[in-house]
């Protein structure tokens, strides 16, 4: 029989813009005796445990982009596929081949939501509706709620017919990061993060990493939906919560009276139909490492925000990361305006080609090799592509980080 020294331990890592990404990993850190790994969802395959030992990761995630970098191998992962989303464009891979019988071996797989269980249902690989995990988070009882309303990702002109109808100060943010920050920087700003959500008096939002954990720690909690995508992207992620938040429809002809007769002073509570999925989820993910923290994530800190701060420090690591992720274009754009001395990241509106006059700056040799291995990937070999790819970054990196010299 397994113990607990038999395993290291991991949470799912990310480079995206989401924060909600690392809210999730938050959530299985409950679960989790001690965090020693962080695989990155993006390159799971290749993921290698530095302890040795093989790690225990819960799968919680929206998956993903890279699916070629996808499933990882089981010597290194001791998996729990539970509270998974696979976005509709990857869904085909999975209908035979090694994708398919990973989650067949290591199913049945539970559903973040009611649309990816009717399509595992439907091409025959065992499913069940499981539900998120952020929904096990935990209030912390020893920080009193605070007096504010948040607004997370809310357009500007609700916002501001929300401020006419309440005493409350109103705040604004987004869930959109920067993807630059070390994978324990964003586990940190994750977590100051979800302090906000848990501070507030109510929490206002159409997005899914916000609204569950924020009922999950007991913030009132209205949900804004709609059917225009630049709102909710993708509505279908929602089947199967519908009746957990007191929600208002925005397509609505009516909304705004609707949200006059909500009372923001004095919000109600959130329904309480999420409790049965809550402890099925805790069921599993605790028998599973064998672990179940008691404690609440969220720590009573009397000055969050100088953490924050201490986060948002300039770090040399921070901006070389930030310059490796950037889309190649953005970096040639980069390059010309640095070496034009232009003291803006936009190209002015007098130019008309990004291009036109690197060739004066000694960045024509950089420029040309990007564009003859950009045609030369089209004819390689699939194996050979990541290294191009690298090659393409690293001469363009190089050339950039030269005019800082």
């Amino acid at each position: 029989m397994n113990t607990e020294e038999d395993f290291s331990y991991g949470i799912l890592g990310y480079n995206s813009v989401n924060i909600g990404d690392e809210i999730q990993s938050v959530a299985a850190m409950r679960f989790m005796p001690h965090v020693d790994e962080y695989p990155k969802r993006e390159n799971l395959k290749k993921f290698v445990p530095k302890s040795g030992k093989r790690t225990k990761l819960i799968m919680n995630a929206w998956w993903m982009w890279h699916i070629n970098r996808f499933p990882p191998k089981d010597k290194h992962i001791e998996p729990l596929l539970i509270a998974m989303y696979f976005r509709p464009p990857i869904r085909d891979v999975f209908k035979n081949g090694k994708k398919r019988e990973y989650l067949i071996k290591h199913g049945p797989v539970g559903c973040r939501d009611m649309d990816t269980y009717k399509w595992l249902k439907k091409i025959d690989i065992p499913a069940y509706f499981s539900g998120c995990l952020t929904i096990t988070l935990q209030r912390n009882y020893e920080i009193p709620r605070q007096d504010y309303i948040l607004c997370v990702d809310v357009q500007e002109d609700i916002v501001e017919e929300i401020k006419k109808l309440t005493s409350r100060p109103v705040y604004t943010m987004s869930r959109r990061i920067l993807s630059s920050c070390s994978s324990l920087k964003r586990m940190e700003l994750a977590k100051l993060v979800l302090r906000a959500y848990h501070d507030a008096s109510l929490v206002v939002s159409p997005r899914l990493h916000v609204i569950m954990p924020s009922l999950a720690m007991e913030t009132p909690v209205l949900r804004l939906f709609s059917n225009n995508k630049n709102v909710v992207a993708d509505k279908s992620r929602y089947a199967g919560y519908e009746d957990f938040f007191n929600s208002i429809n925005i397509d609505d002809e009516n909304y705004i009276e609707k949200l006059k007769k909500f009372d923001f002073d004095n919000p109600p509570q959130n329904p309480k139909n999420h409790l049965t999925m809550r402890n099925d989820l805790i069921k599993r993910c605790s028998e599973f490492t064998g672990y179940d923290n008691p404690n609440s994530l969220i720590e009573n800190e009397p000055f969050p925000f100088i953490k924050l701060l201490k986060l948002l420090e300039y770090s040399e690591s921070d901006i070389l990361r930030a310059l490796y992720t950037a889309k190649s274009p953005d970096l040639i754009y980069t390059i010309y305006n640095k070496s034009k001395g232009v003291d803006k990241y936009s190209l002015p509106e007098d130019i008309t080609h990004p291009y036109q006059d690197l060739k004066y700056h000694g960045l024509i040799f950089s420029t040309l090799e990007f564009f003859i291995l950009g045609i030369l990937i089209k004819f390689m070999p699939k194996k050979s592509t990541s290294t191009l790819q690298k090659r393409i970054k690293k001469t363009l990196l190089a050339a950039l980080l030269n005019l800082y010299k």
